[in-house]
């Protein structure tokens, strides 16, 4: 049997739909109340603010096996910043402009980090696929 790449962990995976859930659901509550009070901007801005982002979650987590770590951590960081640009809309783009960050972050975290710190954090979020 050869590895296929690496692909996300089902725990996480069902740890971020969940939280995708909750989020989206939060953000359309909010933005329904809001109307409801005669601020219909909110709601206006739905599909750009959630959607948009909410699509980018559900597309990389469909997305099918990575051929190296780096390609599958940088998912990672690309789904939670995604998720954090759902969770506080505020900083969206503070969130947006430093998602150029995750990578640097990811390249220090494969090359920096020591083994020993890396591999439990791999072992949670990652698995091989294998043929």
């Amino acid at each position: 049997m050869t590895s296929n790449g690496f692909v996300l962990q089902r725990g996480f995976k069902a740890l971020t739909i969940a939280a995708w859930l909750l989020l989206v659901g939060g953000r359309l509550l909010l933005a329904l109340q809001a109307a409801d009070l005669g601020d219909g901007a909110p709601l206006a801005a739905f599909s750009f603010a959630v959607v948009l982002p909410a699509s980018a979650v559900l597309l990389l987590l469909g997305l099918p096996a990575a051929r190296t770590l780096e390609g599958i951590l940088m998912r990672v960081g690309t789904l939670l910043q995604l998720l954090l640009l759902l969770a506080l809309p505020t900083l969206s783009l503070h969130l947006l402009l430093g998602l150029p960050l995750v990578f640097l972050l990811v390249e220090l975290f494969v090359t920096r980090v020591p083994e020993q710190w890396r591999q439990p954090v791999q072992q949670c979020v990652l698995k091989r696929a294998w043929n």
